[in-house]
């Protein structure tokens, strides 16, 4: 009896071993499934994959060093830096770069006095630069290499989530690798980036105006300056739309065509 209660014994802990194993490769199975499929998907050029891509943050984005003096000694070196990276992203795809002058001493020391309390090492903007493309694919490219080359420190995505205004963008600061300065990179569709800086602009610059004389007059904005900075602002986000949407059509139309090829 002794003899038959002990290989019962044994016999439920081989099965109850041999099931503990077998369990976490399962498991670990269809999360390397899931994991492969994900990295897929944030990897592929096209919409599914410019969707994939998360707004977050990477790392601290701070500076070394929260003297504006101190930093403002190394930014044009830093703008130079940021400019023959790009020169080689858009030599390499259809896209080119725009690279603005150094923003301003003035201006830094205004907005880290103002949005900083003083602490200059979180202004990340003192170099910055745009890149332009013409098709989703094309500004994905450009991300990725961009992104090999430097180190993401934030991501936010705004074609996921787009502005009130209906603008999109990738908006990405990067820690370059010789001078380790953090600098600005805006990845735009040439599209909304021409209405950005044409009819957007207008938008902008009249609905200051309204602002501006109802502040002057020591008055709150009336009823009729309301709804002028409604229809002139829906306007805006009507003219992002359509544009947005002939690049999401050209997209899906790709992803189709391939599906069937």
């Amino acid at each position: 009896m002794n003899k038959l209660f002990r290989t019962f014994f044994i016999f439920l802990l081989l099965l109850s071993t041999r099931t503990g194993v077998a369990n976490p490769l399962v498991i670990n199975d269809s999360t390397a499934e899931r994991g492969s499929y994900s990295a897929r998907q944030a990897q592929s050029h096209d919409l599914h994959g410019l969707y994939a891509l998360s707004s977050q943050t990477f790392d601290t984005p701070r500076q070394s060093s929260n003297c504006l003096d101190n930093l403002y000694l190394g930014a044009h070196a830093a703008q130079h830096e940021l400019g023959n990276l790009l020169q080689k992203i858009t030599t390499h795809s259809q896209t080119h770069a725009i690279l603005p002058e150094v923003k301003s001493y003035q201006r830094a020391a205004e907005k880290v006095a103002s949005k900083f309390n003083g602490d200059a090492s979180q202004i990340t903007d003192l170099a910055r630069a745009s890149i332009v493309a013409d098709s989703i694919s094309e500004l994905m490219q450009a991300y990725y290499t961009l992104s090999e080359q430097t180190q993401v420190v934030k991501l936010k995505n705004r074609f996921a989530e787009p502005k009130a205004s209906g603008y999109r963008d990738l908006n990405l600061l990067v820690r370059l690798p010789e001078s380790g300065m953090i600098a600005e990179v805006q990845l735009h569709l040439k599209e909304i980036a021409d209405i950005k800086s044409g009819p957007e602009h207008k938008v902008y610059e009249q609905v200051q105006q309204i602002e501006a004389n109802a502040l002057k007059q020591h008055r709150q904005l009336s009823e009729f300056e309301t709804a002028q900075i409604a229809k002139l602002r829906q306007e805006s986000h009507k003219l992002y739309h359509k544009a947005w949407l002939n690049y999401k059509r050209i997209a899906e139309g790709t992803l189709l065509n391939s599906s069937v090829a």
